[in-house]
């Protein structure tokens, strides 16, 4: 079982013509996992997001400028609000592994929990189904402390107005083993993908229904760097630190921090 806190600061919107000022949001996530291990290769994770997010900017998106008015709240009031965000589902299986490699393919599929809001800079999420495909190899060199992992995806993401969104992912990560219990990590994470643009794929007066789903019809592409610290405090317990910023933006909301910390306990 983990629970893990995060801390998502956004400031503007990189767009095709470059950095629009939209405002900022802040996020507080907290994320609850429980993972299995059905035999000593297969195991299984439920996941859900708990997500309080608020909007302060020049440009709310408001559900009545849409034409006919869309039936959802304005979310972008300058308030926080707090909703539980998507199920998680992962399926994973430790294929071959030795003193060096390590490799498991993974299977995760994501469905909205409800029918959250999804219109808006404040808005949890897209409220749309994922499914993800992908590996995860790590690699130990032999009388070394450290060790390198590289996990590639492939997500199909659900269609919205007959636009395609799936998307490649990579989590890569070098870390260093300060103690036995005690290691340091640099890690990226990227995302490239198909999608819309902003401004020329949403003209003028933008008022409609396909702009009414714009944010989940773009691309939202990224490449984030990041430092990590792992403590293996005992066999029970877990705890990790990590800070996270975006170095490229295509698309999508620009981050400038993120603060994640979680604590894990096996049984």
């Amino acid at each position: 079982m983990s629970i893990g806190y995060q801390y998502i600061h956004i400031d503007g919107y990189e767009a095709t013509f470059g950095k629009l000022d939209l405002g900022t949001t802040d996020t507080h996530i907290l994320n609850f996992d429980v993972s299995f291990a059905v035999t000593d290769r297969w195991s299984v994770s439920l996941g859900i997001p708990l997500v309080r997010k608020r909007y302060h900017g020049p440009l709310p998106h408001d559900p009545d400028s849409i034409i006919p008015p869309a039936d959802q709240e304005n979310i972008d009031d300058g308030k926080f609000r707090t909703d539980f965000q998507d199920f998680h589902l992962g399926v994973n299986y430790r294929a071959w592994e030795n003193a060096n490699f390590s490799f498991s393919p993974f299977i995760s599929y994501g469905t909205p929990s409800h029918d959250y809001p999804f219109f808006g800079n404040a808005a949890i999420g897209q409220n749309l189904w994922k499914l993800e495909l992908g590996f995860d190899l790590v690699y130990v060199p032999t009388f070394s402390y450290w060790y390198f992992r590289f996990a590639p995806s492939y997500e199909f993401v659900e269609e919205t107005l007959g636009v395609n969104i799936n998307n490649v992912r990579v989590n890569a990560a070098a870390g260093y083993f300060v103690t036995d219990r005690v290691s340091l990590n640099a890690f990226v994470l990227a995302k490239q993908g198909k999608g819309l643009d902003f401004p020329e794929d949403f003209p003028p007066p933008r008022n409609d229904e396909f702009w009414f789903n714009h944010d989940r019809m773009a691309r939202h592409n990224y490449v984030n760097l990041g430092l990590g610290l792992e403590w293996q405090v005992d066999p029970m317990y877990h705890v990790s630190l990590s800070w996270m910023t975006m170095v490229h933006a295509e698309q999508t909301h620009i981050m400038q921090d993120t603060i994640t910390m979680g604590l894990s306990k096996a049984f």
